[in-house]
């Protein structure tokens, strides 16, 4: 099955995006901030993440880098 990281600060916007890919079929993982994100990333390995830029703290772009 598709494992699906979702990464945003914003609480509301995680628990939709985890309802609707969850119906879909999809697993999925959430992230409430960049250094969740990496901690994830390593050790559920996801086919694909879906990734808020504006995070505070580290921000997206960094995750983004840290992740390649």
């Amino acid at each position: 099955m598709t494992r699906i990281l979702a990464v945003d600060d914003e609480p509301q916007i995680l628990r939709a995006l985890a309802t609707n890919l969850r119906a879909r079929g999809y697993d999925v993982d959430l992230a409430p901030s960049g250094e969740a994100a990496l901690t994830l990333a390593a050790t559920k390995h996801p086919d694909l993440v879906i990734l808020d830029l504006g995070l505070p703290g580290m921000n997206g772009h960094e995750v983004l880098r840290s992740m390649r």
